[in-house]
């Protein structure tokens, strides 16, 4: 079976391939845009989306694009693309080499998000699965109760005469929120992070299902803001006297998160991962062999493997693993400070 790696990004050192790699590469495929999964590579191997993202955020590289479900051979090994559902554009990699079928999932939501490609589950040998939310605890509830108790909130602040702040991030969530507001006819105002994304989610053929506006803070009234959680100790958001800041965040079922995010009026679980379940859903449909968790704690795969699965870990490069030994608590604290918006 082809050797996998983390360093520092995915690697397959059998076919010298790079994904989602932090620092730059000669060559790099991405999975998506978000800002842990990009680097300023030479060029990359992306979804047209994706690219144009990719652009928007890193600038100008060389770009080969392909689009879901086609197959496209490099010599080595060949490649094809399925939507993950995480944000648009976003893809799982299919890598065929030597007779063998390995997806990589990238970060990947199994639900329907309303403003992405619906994810499908590949059939393969090797299954590297992004598990952020491989803990039991994390089962979200069904998508219409969230909805609703974020419409609930949004008709609460209004009434109470308060500027409803809904934080989500500027690249997917975002997105997703506005249009979850806007099939309610809420009048919305985008921060200038969250409408330079939407308008090139428009540019890309997205039909949001209703008119929105960039921030402007002399109209505000009657408006619901969006802007990513980074603002919420930001003048932008602290200036609005009256406000209700909701925080859309799969963390939300933490039993931390009245810790993590003191000062915010409500945390929803709005995520755009899988939840503790779907990863289970996804390992079993994957009809994998070999299973090979990342970007989530290690006892998702010992997990697995109660289940009857053959899974690991995939454990930092070996120069980083004394270092991590030494700073675990740490660690451990910094990786759920720099994943808490996803």
């Amino acid at each position: 079976m082809l050797r996998v790696e983390y360093r520092e990004g995915l690697y397959l050192p059998d076919l010298d391939l790079w994904l989602d790699a932090e620092g730059q590469r000669e060559l790099c495929v991405i999975s998506h845009a978000h800002s842990d999964h990009i680097a300023e590579h030479r060029a990359i191997i992306a979804t047209p989306a994706t690219a144009r993202i990719f652009r928007h955020r890193r600038g100008e590289a060389e770009v080969i694009t392909q689009h879901y479900g086609e197959r496209r051979d490099y010599g080595r090994y060949a490649l094809t693309f399925y939507p993950a559902g995480h944000c648009l554009g976003s893809a799982q990699v299919l890598v065929e080499a030597d007779g063998e079928r390995l997806v990589y999932t990238g970060d990947i939501k199994l639900r329907p998000n309303v403003a992405a490609e619906d994810a499908v589950i590949v059939p393969c040998d090797t299954l590297v699965m992004e598990s952020t939310f491989g803990e039991a605890q994390y089962r979200f509830p069904p998508d219409v109760v969230t909805n609703e108790r974020l419409y609930a909130a949004v008709d609460r602040a209004r009434s109470d005469e308060r500027v409803p702040v809904v934080l989500a991030y500027a690249l997917g969530k975002g997105q997703e929120a506005l249009e979850l507001l806007l099939r309610r006819d809420y009048r919305v105002t985008l921060h200038g992070s969250v409408w330079n994304v939407a308008e090139i989610y428009r540019e890309l053929g997205v039909e949001f299902s209703g008119p929105y506006e960039r921030y402007d803070r002399e109209h505000l009234r009657g408006r619901v803001l969006i802007a990513p959680p980074g603002c919420r100790r930001q003048p932008m958001v602290q200036n609005i006297e009256r406000r209700y800041t909701i925080m859309l965040t799969g963390w939300a079922l933490n039993k931390r998160a009245p810790f993590m995010y003191r000062g915010v009026d409500l945390v929803l679980p709005l995520s755009d991962h899988a939840d503790y379940d779907d990863l289970v859903r996804l390992a079993r449909e994957s009809g994998a062999q070999r299973i090979i968790t990342m970007h989530g704690p290690a006892k998702f795969a010992a997990a697995l493997c109660e289940l009857g699965f053959n899974a690991e870990h995939l454990a930092p490069h070996p120069s980083t693993i004394d270092k991590t030994k030494k700073r675990a608590p740490k660690k451990a604290a910094t990786a759920i400070e720099q994943t808490l918006f996803d």
